[in-house]
């Protein structure tokens, strides 16, 4: 019986499967015929079944190869868009949960509400929440950025009522680019790269591409401080970088920051 069965083992000639499974058959009586039948249906549903041409009985069954279907089945074309991204990521979250696990915890909860509501008042959407980072997109850059700098002047408002040390601070990477949308979140290039823009910024500050300042390069409420070509991690190519500069009373709404007026940038 082990022999025969050992020859049912997927290898690389082919092999007659009617003849094996009369032989089967015969070899161990009827109370097998229910299970031959049912491994024969199972191959046919699942292998790539050819007609035998190396057996004179032109109707024999072979198996070649042993290719399933789903291997001759084309993947759907991974959807693409431009979008505006951003993502931020509280400083030193650590530090403040070994300090004060359950208060940084519900300032954490309250900070992220700060972000989320700016997101959605930017027209944008939470693509990824993990933790102590967000990761959002929008329809351009122009929004994106926006909503940077208001999550930023919005946050040094709530941190005033706040010890120094208890102080939640972001810093923000914004792009702008082509990424994957796959179930809810956005993958890609575009977004690796911010994450590394992110971790370029100052504490409170904002880091950009070189393609956001491309796209806002003519509007007089921001001001770009170059930071040359930088090296980031898992990005083999240096990629230029800015800081951003705002006034606050040009870009933001005065019942929002009507006690702020700092750069978002320290000059």
């Amino acid at each position: 019986m082990n022999s025969e069965l050992g020859k049912w083992w997927p290898g690389t000639a082919p092999f007659n499967l009617v003849s094996h499974s009369q032989a089967l058959e015969t070899r161990m009586g009827k109370p097998m015929k229910t299970l031959i039948q049912n491994a024969v249906s199972l191959f046919k549903h699942n292998f790539r079944l050819l007609p035998n041409t190396s057996t004179k009985d032109s109707g024999d069954i072979i198996i070649s190869g042993y290719t399933t279907s789903q291997d001759n089945e084309k993947p759907c074309a991974l959807a693409r868009k431009p979008v505006g991204i951003l993502y931020a990521d509280i400083v030193e979250y650590a530090r403040l949960t070994e300090e004060d696990e359950e208060g940084a915890h519900l300032r954490l909860v309250e900070s992220m509400e700060i972000v989320k509501a700016h997101i959605a008042a930017s027209n944008g959407r939470v693509a990824h929440l993990a933790g102590d980072a967000i990761l959002a997109e929008f329809v351009d850059a122009d929004s994106a950025l926006h909503c940077a700098i208001n999550v930023q002047l919005a946050t040094r408002q709530w941190n005033t009522n706040l010890d120094s040390i208890q102080q939640v601070l972001f810093r923000i990477g914004v792009n702008f680019g082509e990424v994957i949308s796959d179930q809810g979140d956005i993958y890609g290039k575009a977004v690796n790269l911010t994450a590394r823009l992110e971790s370029l910024a100052c504490s409170g500050g904002i880091c950009v591409s070189e393609t956001v300042r491309s796209e806002l390069e003519n509007s007089s409420a921001f001001k770009f401080v170059a930071l040359g070509k930088q090296y980031v991690k898992n990005i083999s190519e240096p990629v230029q970088a800015f800081w951003i500069e705002v006034d606050a009373e040009e870009i933001v709404d005065v019942g929002l920051t009507r006690a702020v007026r700092v750069s978002v940038v320290p000059s």
